[in-house]
């Protein structure tokens, strides 16, 4: 379906409490097609007491009566779209029920899941990665993965979307373009260390990103493996085989922003030059992907936009990827903005800034 600047599709959101959500309602205020009708929580919070800095005129509703204003949408035939932004392991149960109670009407409705529940095809995968066995291993194969500078034509193909995690969006913008120009040695570790900032952890407040505590300071944690890197072999599976992934993630004392660092064994030799002209390749024409020549990503630059910077350089037999997003954005609630826009017709970049916030 292709829609135009004139036509409004009416917007739900689940799980509005949350930091991605409040984000979302940033975003979708910039959005010249898209309304928001409202917001689902939990609590009895208003929309505008959980997020003051929104400008939305959009009410906290209960799920019943989002389902029945959906319904409505649906059967008045002017679409619909849901982002689910749940924590991790609720959007299966919500999309199930939602599912059920709407029907064949279900098929029209556009969704895009903003938590780990249908990135991962494999259900086996996905119990390794979280713990668990999946809820719902039925509903995966109907979600496409949502990062759209790599998967943009699936998506744009789709009605429902999970959209990529903050550290998998990075890791695979990283390095899923020299492992498709067959530039990399998969017999030989890859190795990330990434930094994310306190934002990535949620709105409840933890002893760990109590801001106090995280001023400061720096550590890691997930040292025996991060459940992203399920999201990179994925990727890397359609290309050739999967390299031992050796990826640390790291608590930063900043709020929003993710850098991360690759260090990735050359399968040749190589130049700089030639490594940055592979990158250049496959982002020619990505709005929100930079391939930086002659600087190196900074997390000031991005932060508060929906666009991510990559630098390479090459030292001996190693191929160094520095990678910048902002977590909130191209690795959040921006990628799904991205992504809904891609599956309603629209241009990609309606409510999505590319300018970061600078001095702040």
């Amino acid at each position: 379906m292709t829609h135009t600047a004139t036509t409004t599709v009416p917007v739900w959101i689940f799980g509005a409490k949350g930091m991605l959500a409040g984000e979302l309602l940033r975003l979708l205020d910039l959005h010249p097609a898209l309304e928001l009708r409202g917001a689902v929580s939990r609590s009895e919070q208003s929309v505008l007491d959980a997020h003051p800095h929104a400008a939305t005129k959009a009410r906290t509703c209960n799920a019943d009566e989002a389902k029945l204003a959906i319904a409505a949408a649906l059967e008045a035939g002017s679409g619909a779209a849901l982002f689910l932004a749940l924590p991790h392991g609720e959007s299966v149960a919500v999309w199930s029920a939602l599912r059920r109670e709407l029907g064949a009407r279900a098929g029209e409705l556009h969704v895009v899941d903003l938590a780990a529940d249908f990135r991962l095809r494999d259900a086996r995968r996905y119990a390794s990665a979280y713990g668990h066995e999946h809820a719902a291993p039925e509903e995966l194969a109907g979600f496409a993965y949502g990062l759209p500078e790599l998967q943009r034509s699936e998506i744009a193909r789709s009605r429902r979307v999970a959209a990529a995690g903050c550290f998998a969006t990075a890791m695979q913008l990283a390095c899923v373009p020299a492992a498709r120009a067959a530039l990399l040695d998969t017999t030989r570790p890859w190795v990330l260390h990434g930094v994310t900032g306190s934002s990535g952890s949620g709105v409840e407040p933890k002893p760990g990103t109590h801001h106090p505590w995280r001023h400061g300071n720096l550590w890691a944690y997930a040292l025996e493996g991060h459940r992203h890197e399920a999201e990179l072999a994925q990727a890397l599976e359609s290309v050739g085989p999967v390299p031992p992934i050796h990826f640390v993630a790291h608590s930063g004392p900043f709020a929003r922003g993710i850098h991360l660092t690759c260090a990735l064994p050359l399968a040749r030799r190589l130049t700089t030059a030639e490594a940055r002209s592979a990158y250049a390749e496959v982002f020619d024409g990505a709005t929100f992907v930079d391939v930086l020549d002659g600087r190196v990503p900074d997390l000031r630059s991005i932060s508060g936009s929906n666009r991510a910077q990559l630098a390479v350089s090459v030292r001996g037999d190693v191929l160094n990827v520095l990678c910048t997003l902002d977590n909130m954005t191209k690795g959040g609630a921006g990628q799904a903005l991205q992504c809904l826009n891609l599956m309603l017709g629209f241009p990609e970049h309606w409510g999505l800034p590319r300018a970061g916030l600078g001095v702040c």
